[in-house]
């Protein structure tokens, strides 16, 4: 609604016998455009310097002057003020009870007032640590850049009976220096965070991009800082309201996505449970996607619990899979607040219940102890193995860095452990030797480690159905270092699942990728042979490849050495090595 201007012959610009160049200010002010702000100093009777802007005299308020609404006058106001060249702010505002409206509202400069000091209290003090004394220490206050210096100029707004607000008061002056249009932008008045802020802030956070790359990936994207329209600490404190409005209802509105989702998609699978306190302690969720994906390469699973993903510890489980083009593929994942036996039983229980009942032929964990009882109670078929990435991985730690990285004592050992070809007996003998050369025979863990050799070791399980593909690859390794560009330690459990959905894209669209080269693409034969084309259609590219090795080696690094007839038998003998 338009505002009722009531002009009088009071409305110059200052009562005070100031010299002002008429004619400059008569060209500013009979101006119908908000043009950059000039502002006119004047000498005040006191001998204070002031300040008065110079803008159109439609955009200054005037006594007497009625707006119809509080809200109408603070915008009103606040448009002076950013043309003019200062920041506005709200102050004292005094209720009619009665009626239940504001009989007085302040429009005030943001430089009104003075900050008061505050009282430094020594024995809070951020630089005393726990247990000293306080006697010889010496405050370390925060240094703030003061902004308020008691500025008068305002605008007073009073209720009339007749349903509006007149302007009863109006001082014009300023005791600082108005902003100019670079400084403006650096005002809290002209900056912003608007939609397209908001959404860059929480589509990067998604593959850990922080509030202020974000501001610096904004910056370009629109040429420079000063079209940006807000600060970088604007974005982070964007970030940090985000993560307090999560913080309140976090585990509720991680549930509640779980359970929409399921709604609307009849094939997502989602379980959970919560403590004697009502707290989230156990989550599995699998899409159909997930799910599809196990009922295609479910004969091999790596579960693993090593991440650390989120502010509250829980930890974070994802089943693990190899497609055919031997990249991990992802089954399901669950949350889980304990590692003890009730929650490892749980989540592969309710990992079955999604999956159909049906049991993989070889599951691969760490050594946990609590696992590896619960992993009995609920497969029945399923092979169960120790993942070998993370024994060896904790080799160097265990035994001694000096032993690692001054001998070739790690060398020795993997050669041994990693072997594929030898048997139980050559590994024993093998194993036996190089601790006998590094002097390790008493070693504790070391033994530990021999005497559950059947459980990790690839010479003991040699025949199980495609435990080549996992015993040489390192796959826990290879999804713990994909899910670490994803998250990190410190996120709530939405954040945590935007990023675990976005990890999951990324997979998928990898995935994506290998099919359109297998299925349109078809890599180059290095032989004559019919054998070769046919598995260059038949096979994906990645797996053709280490067919293709296998056939050349075959063809070109063994030949016959010789042959004979012996009791009706054709006895070949093939030597390897030959050119």
């Amino acid at each position: 609604m338009a505002s009722e201007f009531h002009h009088s012959s009071s409305s110059s610009l200052t009562e005070s016998n100031s010299v002002v160049d008429n004619e400059q200010y008569a060209s500013c002010s009979n101006s119908n455009v908000a043009v950059t702000p000039e502002v006119i100093p004047i000498l005040s009777p006191g001998g204070t310097r002031e300040w008065i802007p110079c803008c159109s005299d439609e955009l200054k308020p005037v006594v007497g002057m009625k707006f119809m609404s509080v809200e109408e006058g603070i915008s009103f106001y606040k448009a002076y003020s950013k043309a003019a060249g200062f920041v506005m702010r709200k102050s004292t505002a005094t209720k009619r009870k009665a009626l239940d409206v504001i009989a007085f509202q302040y429009c005030l400069c943001n430089k009104a007032g003075f900050k008061e000091k505050a009282i430094v209290k020594v024995g809070g003090m951020p630089n005393v640590k726990k247990g000293e004394g306080n006697e010889d220490k010496v405050p370390i206050p925060r240094r703030r850049l003061v902004t308020r210096v008691g500025c008068k100029a305002r605008m007073v707004m009073k209720y009339k009976n007749e349903g509006f607000y007149v302007v009863t008061e109006f001082r014009e002056p300023h005791v600082h220096a108005l902003y100019t249009p670079g400084c403006l932008k650096f005002q809290k008045a002209g900056r912003k965070m608007n939609i397209l802020h908001k959404k860059m802030i929480i589509d990067n956070s998604k593959v850990n991009i922080g509030p202020v790359k974000t501001f610096r990936l904004m910056k370009e994207l629109v040429g420079s800082y000063d079209n940006v329209g807000a600060s970088k600490q604007d974005f982070k404190n964007f970030h940090r309201d985000l993560k307090a409005y999560i913080e309140g209802s976090d585990a509720q509105m991680f549930v509640n996505n779980f359970q929409n989702k399921k709604l609307l998609w009849s094939a997502f699978f989602f379980d959970y449970e919560v403590d004697e306190d009502e707290q989230l302690c156990k989550a599995f969720w699998a899409d159909p996607i997930c799910r599809k994906n196990y009922a295609l390469f479910g004969d091999m699973v790596s579960f693993d619990t090593t991440f650390q993903t989120n502010r509250y510890n829980m930890i974070f489980g994802p089943f693990t899979g190899v497609d055919h083009h031997k990249k991990c593929v992802t089954f399901g994942a669950a949350l889980i607040a304990h590692e003890d036996i009730v929650s490892f039983e749980w989540v592969f229980r309710t990992f079955l219940k999604a999956m159909g009942g049906n049991e993989p032929a070889c599951l691969i964990t760490d050594e946990d102890p609590a696992m590896k009882i619960a992993i009995p109670k609920v497969f029945q078929t399923a092979e169960h193995r120790f993942c070998m990435w993370h024994i060896m991985k904790k080799m160097p730690e265990k035994v001694g860095r000096q032993i690692t990285q001054d001998t070739l004592f790690l060398n020795k050992i993997c050669k041994c452990v990693w072997s594929e070809e030898i048997e139980p007996t050559e590994f024993e003998e093998k194993w036996g030797k190089v601790l006998a050369e590094f002097k390790l025979q008493d070693h504790e863990w070391l033994k530990q480690l021999y005497e559950k050799r059947q459980m990790w070791i690839p010479a003991y399980f040699r025949d199980s159905f495609l435990c080549g593909i996992m015993r040489t690859t390192s796959r826990s390794e290879s999804e713990n270092n994909f899910y670490t560009k994803f998250t990190n330690p410190h996120l709530t459990l939405v954040e945590f699942y935007m990023r675990f959905e976005s990890a999951l894209d990324a997979q998928r669209h990898t995935q994506g990728q290998f099919d359109n080269d297998s299925k349109h693409k078809h890599p180059e034969c290095k032989t004559s042979f019919a054998l070769e084309k046919h598995a260059s259609k038949i096979y994906t590219v990645s797996v053709f490849y280490d067919f293709q090795e296998e056939l050349e080696i075959g063809c070109f690094h063994c030949g016959l050495e010789e042959y004979k007839k012996e009791n009706g038998f054709e006895i070949f003998t093939i030597r390897e090595g030959c050119t």
